[in-house]
């Protein structure tokens, strides 16, 4: 139960269910390229494909950024020294598992950094595990990564 309870980040999103922190994004983009690589399709991009592919330079370069996209540790495996989220010195510095904790989380300016890519799914999730508690939350929660996962 432990381990799950740690891929809860500080913020309210659950790191288990991230394709940065499975790798899923950056397997499946160096399983491209290298298949690429070996069937030398930067020759049937440069002369079946000319038009079409015109960029394909471009996109090989996207692809091998893509596959560097895994997360190392997650936000609580990070030493304190190391810390560059706002939200995670947050927390760390008021004593919080996380921040449903806190009284505030719901109008915190640190916890709106997130929602042009997370929409409210951070709040929603901390306000479930405020009700739940994180182990119930963790084991039978929804737990909501994108704005549109409802």
């Amino acid at each position: 139960m432990k381990e799950k309870k740690d891929l809860l980040a500080y913020c309210g999103l659950y790191c288990g269910d991230c394709a940065g922190y499975s790798g899923k994004i950056a397997d499946a983009a160096r399983t491209l390229k290298e298949t690429a690589e070996r069937c030398k399709f930067h020759q049937t991009a440069k002369h079946l494909f000319p038009e079409k592919l015109r960029d394909y330079s471009k996109l090989c370069k996207m692809i091998d950024f893509m596959s560097q996209l895994k997360c190392p540790k997650t936000c609580r495996q990070i030493n304190e020294s190391e810390v560059k989220c706002e939200i995670s010195k947050c927390c760390r510095e008021k004593g919080f598992f996380a921040c449903h904790e806190c009284s505030i989380f719901e109008t915190c300016d640190k916890l709106k950094s997130l929602s042009g890519l997370h929409g409210d799914s951070h709040i929603k999730n901390l306000r479930a595990i405020h009700e739940m508690g994180i182990d119930d939350w963790v084991l039978k929660g929804k737990r909501l990564w994108f704005a549109d996962d409802e």
